[in-house]
């Protein structure tokens, strides 16, 4: 399996979970929890029942998910500003130091340049630009 079917298919979903569920438990709703990820209420509602993201994260993963749902429920981060975090939290989950031959160097490199081009555009601009993490 390549590096980067690993976190599509793994990773993030298990990430993706672990977000949903600490966001909920912050009193985010379910619409502003599907927005942040750039989903919709039903990919949501599976992740919190367990149907969808079930991969297992490292503590260290899990802690950080949850100080970034912190932060979105507290109006600290916005829902345009997630993915930057949630890159983090993969490059956690997967025990990378981004190495120079490392896809997730590539991939972050890329989307802070993809960030950049559709800033102050919304999220829908930005999971049009070609972003399909969930």
């Amino acid at each position: 399996m390549l590096p980067c079917s690993e976190v599509h298919w793994k990773i993030l979903p298990a990430v993706c979970r672990q977000l949903a569920l600490c966001m909920e438990k912050e009193k985010v709703p379910r619409a502003s929890i599907a927005f942040a990820l750039g989903t919709s209420e039903a990919a949501i509602s599976q992740y919190i029942s367990g149907k969808r993201g079930a991969g297992k994260l490292p503590a260290r993963a899990k802690k950080e998910c949850c100080a970034l749902a912190k932060k979105f429920a507290a109006g600290k981060v916005k829902a345009d500003e997630m993915d930057a975090g949630i890159s983090m939290i993969v490059v956690i989950a997967k025990g990378s130091m981004l190495g120079r031959n490392d896809p997730c160097a590539i991939c972050m490199g890329m989307g802070r340049e993809k960030n950049r081009a559709v800033a102050g555009k919304g999220r829908n601009a930005a999971a049009g630009a070609g972003k399909s993490w969930v």
